[in-house]
């Protein structure tokens, strides 16, 4: 019972944290296509953090609904 309690938050959580990433990668990629130097390092990083947290979300989904 408990475990089964502890199995669905880590599924809420996983999916919150991958549900974080993509909005900021989609936030960042307008200004991806910016001729700007700043924008592109502006929106660069978050985008790499925003790919970086769905990545981690994904993984730690696929590793808790492992049989």
């Amino acid at each position: 019972m408990k475990s089964e309690r502890i199995k669905s938050s880590i599924d809420v959580i996983s999916l919150l944290a991958m549900a974080a990433g993509l909005f900021g990668m989609i936030f960042c990629f307008p200004f991806l296509w910016s001729a700007l130097l700043e924008d592109l390092v502006g929106a660069g990083f978050p985008f790499v953090g925003g790919a970086i947290l769905f990545g981690c979300g994904l993984i730690s989904l696929t590793m808790n609904n492992k049989k």
